[in-house]
């Protein structure tokens, strides 16, 4: 790799900076010079990490880990409630809403980034910029510019649509979610629609911005021509380092931490302990969480739970005991060695954490990649799969019952390649 001053260009979102952050340093160790440029919140990590810091905002989102201080204007605010309301009425209704609110969520103001990203090019003697999927406008600036990336992949590798797949629609469904044939084609016309529209914006910057560079098929997916880097499993063996770009499964990108007293005194003595998270934006559906922890209270009254609910903790306060703890914010990775069990919304950090320390899974998708994400558990026995919006106690008992009892050999294969292939394997493999 003959590359020297790498630049990353993180969103402002807890879930996607952290394990860029992680990959950051990962370069870092190789003795190169690298630059990390995200907003100003995170600036502390960074310099703490000994990477220079750049701020630039490429998103007027923000999600910097703690539902306190997570940053929406108002009309952001309206579309998040339309959001949560969706995933009441179901999967394809909530991925419908998603692709509707696609331009929003993810191109803000591209001619500006675009402008940003020619002025670091200019500034600075950058020989690799690292960016991640989801983080459109930066991709485009990156493209339209001419300059050497690599693509970043934290979701699950068919974020990437394929020739003739449409974004955000899921190649497989787990079989607890029901898919009815009439609305899935009402959701790929709306994905299409979407990405013809996201197309077509890319292609009149791209013609604005430089002559040299070709027109696109399909904006959702423009990579690198050099490398993909997947923050995931090579579950469909599509690896091949002979071939362009380069893919690159990691297995894991994250650190391991320790539990602080206070956290070990909580869980000391304990025999079983679940941890349920649906991440800091599901913990809206205060609904699932609930039925959540009175089901697995009921299942095993010793358990030790543990719940993260993001702002809406307050609203739970009435099932808090010696036996359920819940709060805002917990340390999730620091936690997960301890868990027995984990129960969660099939985002793809708490899957990676989870199986890289072998733990049995309980998974309740409601969008984006985490349909995907449960067929693969499905499909390689790796988890139970629930409908958030159907599952009864009973279901979810026998879930319990049975993630506890079965054989544990897949789970343990994939850990092993999951601590064997983590950041350091990756970017000594680019």
């Amino acid at each position: 790799m003959n590359t020297n001053h790498i630049f990353f260009i993180s969103p402002p979102f807890y879930s996607h900076f952290t394990p860029l952050l992680v990959l950051a340093k990962s370069f870092k160790k190789l003795g190169k010079d690298v630059t990390f440029g995200c907003s100003s919140e995170f600036r502390v990590q960074v310099e703490q990490a000994n990477l220079s810091f750049y701020e630039i905002d490429i998103s007027k989102n923000k999600n910097v880990g703690k539902a306190e201080i997570t940053n929406h204007p108002d009309s952001e605010k309206d579309r998040l409630d339309d959001f949560f309301e969706s995933t009441r009425k179901g999967a394809i209704e909530t991925l419908i809403t998603q692709s509707k609110h696609r331009e929003k969520d993810m191109l803000y103001k591209p001619e500006e980034l675009i402008l940003k990203i020619k002025k670091i090019a200019d500034s600075l003697e950058i020989d690799l910029y690292v960016v991640d999927i989801l983080s459109y406008g930066v991709t485009l600036g990156l493209y339209s510019l001419d300059l050497p990336f690599v693509t970043f992949c934290p979701p699950h590798p068919r974020t990437i649509p394929m020739r003739n797949e449409h974004y955000g629609v899921p190649k497989n469904w787990p079989s607890a979610i029901p898919v009815d044939q009439k609305q899935l084609e009402e959701l790929k016309q709306v994905s299409k629609k979407t990405q013809n529209e996201f197309t077509t914006i890319f292609n009149t910057m791209i013609e604005e911005s430089s002559s040299n560079r070709k027109q696109i098929e399909n904006a959702f997916s423009l990579v690198s021509d050099r490398a993909i880097l997947y923050n995931y499993f090579d579950f469909d063996s599509i690896e091949d380092a002979e071939q362009l770009p380069n893919k690159i499964f990691m297995g894991n990108c994250f650190e391991e931490e320790s539990l602080d007293e206070e956290w070990l005194n909580k869980i000391k003595g304990k025999k079983n302990i679940i941890l349920i998270t649906l991440g800091t934006f599901l913990s809206n559906r205060v609904d699932v969480l609930e039925k959540l922890i009175i089901g697995s209270n009921k299942a095993n009254q010793d358990s030790l739970l543990i719940v993260s609910a993001g702002s809406n903790a307050e609203k739970l306060n009435e099932y808090r005991s010696d036996f359920v703890i819940i709060e805002e914010f917990i340390p999730q990775k620091a936690l997960m060695p301890y868990m027995d069990n984990v129960i969660f919304h099939g985002g793809c950090n708490t899957f990676t954490e989870a199986l890289y320390y072998g733990k049995p899974m309980i998974i309740l998708p409601f969008s984006s990649d985490q349909f995907n994400i449960a067929y693969d558990c499905e499909k390689r026995q790796l988890a139970e799969i629930l409908d958030p919006n159907t599952f009864t106690e009973e279901k979810l008992l026998a879930a319990l019952l049975k993630i506890n009892k079965q054989d544990n050999k897949e789970i343990a294969y994939w850990s092993k390649i999951s601590k064997d292939r983590g950041p350091d394997f990756a970017v000594n493999n680019y």
